[in-house]
This record gives structure tokens, C-alpha cells and sequence, in this order.
């Protein structure tokens, strides 16, 4: 089988998870909608050969997806969330190609944005049962926030998934 992976970007201004909610009586997930949109840019983009296949076995608790990294595995996701600029980034307060202010900051920006952990949930979330049966299986996880400085800066977020096996190199962390 050897070392499979992935490489991806999604586009748009990254989301941060949002914490379940209750209301009389029922939980429910404030983040649904922008990770089922997370999920179909995703599903666009992916060959139809790596989209999870559901085999209806009549029990619905063993309907388990035939996804690309199957729970047996173990993986590395690395993440670059590129976090859309705020108009005053930009000359006269119009986002555009060359339009950044000299006096903009250049690569990191604490704008409130969300922490790089909620990001992260966000994009593990969206991810289970589509590239991965669980994200239980990340047990190397990369992250770092960014500014975009890309074209419009309107925000992206690099996604890579690898496995990791218990022999070889690619198990060292520094």
C-alpha cells in the first residue's frame, strides 16, 4: 500500500468550529452549514475515485464509508489557514492585486480571527467520513495562521494528509 497523501486548497476566509449548542432540548452544530460547504468545494475538486463510497448493509450503525484513509490508518494533516485581510490593509480601503498598504502588516496579524485550534477542529470535523473514517486516526497534527497576501487576499486554507507507519523516517518530529 506505502505511504499514501493529499494535497488540496480550499477557498474563502478560514472558519473556526464552533462549539455544539443545546436549545429546548436538542444539540445541534452552529458550524454545520460552512462545513457541508467546506465539504461539497472539496468534493468538486476530488476525483470521483477518492469520494467516500457508503455500502447499505441494513444496519445503519455499520454503514461505515469506504473513505481513501481508512480508520487502520494513521496520519499526518498539515494546515495553512490564510486568513482574509481586513479593507484597512489595503490603499484606500480597496482589497486588490497591489493595492496593500507599505505600512500593512506582512505575514502575521492577530485580527481576532479565531484561534489556530478552532480552525483546526473545523477542517478535522469537515473531513471525517470524506477523506477519513475518523479524525481520531490525526496523530500528527501541523498548523500555522497566516495573512494572505495572495491576489484579492480574500483567504484559503492548505490542506495535506499523509500516512504515517511505524517504520521509516517520516515519523520524526523536530
Amino acid at each position: 500500500d506505502g505511504n499514501r497523501s493529499i494535497k488540496f486548497t480550499i477557498r474563502g476566509n478560514p472558519k473556526v468550529l464552533v462549539r455544539h449548542r443545546t436549545a429546548r432540548g436538542f444539540m445541534y452544530n452552529p458550524s454545520k452549514a460552512a462545513q457541508d460547504l467546506f465539504r461539497d468545494c472539496l468534493l468538486e475538486a476530488l476525483p470521483q475515485e477518492y469520494h467516500p463510497v457508503i455500502i447499505d448493509s441494513g444496519d445503519p450503525d455499520s454503514d461505515i464509508p469506504n473513505v481513501m484513509f481508512p480508520d487502520n490508518q494513521f496520519l499526518k494533516l498539515s494546515l495553512t489557514f490564510r486568513m482574509k485581510r481586513p479593507n484597512n490593509h489595503f490603499i484606500g480601503s480597496k482589497p486588490g492585486p497591489g493595492r496593500l498598504k507599505p505600512n500593512a502588516p506582512r505575514k502575521y496579524y492577530n485580527n481576532r480571527s479565531g484561534d489556530v485550534d478552532n480552525l483546526c477542529k473545523f477542517v478535522m470535523d469537515s473531513l471525517n467520513q470524506v477523506l477519513y473514517a475518523d479524525d481520531r486516526q490525526v496523530v500528527c497534527l501541523n498548523a500555522i495562521k497566516l495573512l494572505d497576501s495572495d491576489g484579492d487576499c480574500r483567504g484559503s486554507t492548505d490542506v495535506e494528509i499523509s500516512t504515517l507507519n511505524d517504520e521509516g523516517e517520516n515519523n520524526i518530529i523536530l
